[in-house]
């Protein structure tokens, strides 16, 4: 039993420090696709068919106010205050969820709308 312990119990410590590293310090998302053309920015456009392939805890993107994000490392910290509330807007337009929570409780916070920008990948593709 003591040599269980004498190995198991390191191990949990390094797991455990890890996790910690990894939450504190997660991976930085990558940028948007872009190109620049002249003065001009040309952003990926994202269509709501590609955006609804996307709908899981583990590859959550929403378009929200016509920018399509990758929101999977976020739902994925289990950070989120409403826990799996944020899986009711993976793969489709959740412009009015956020904008219009559905449980009465109004739109999102001011400290939700400046966390996105870190989640774009494209814009909305309007056809």
């Amino acid at each position: 039993m003591k040599k269980i312990l004498m190995i198991a119990v390191p191990l949990l410590l390094v797991a455990g420090l890890y996790y910690g590293y990894q939450m504190m310090y997660p991976k930085p998302m990558p940028k948007p696709v872009s190109n620049t053309t002249g003065d001009t920015m040309i952003t990926k456009k994202i269509s709501l068919d590609e955006i609804a392939e996307h709908a899981t805890a583990d590859s959550c993107w929403m378009a929200i106010q016509g920018k399509v994000y990758d929101v999977t490392p976020f739902v994925k910290s289990g950070f989120h205050p409403g826990k799996d509330a944020i899986l009711l807007g993976c793969g489709k337009d959740a412009t009015e969820m956020f904008t219009n929570r559905p449980n009465g409780s109004g739109s999102h916070s001011e400290k939700a709308f400046s966390g996105l920008p870190k989640y774009e990948i494209g814009l909305l593709a309007t056809n």
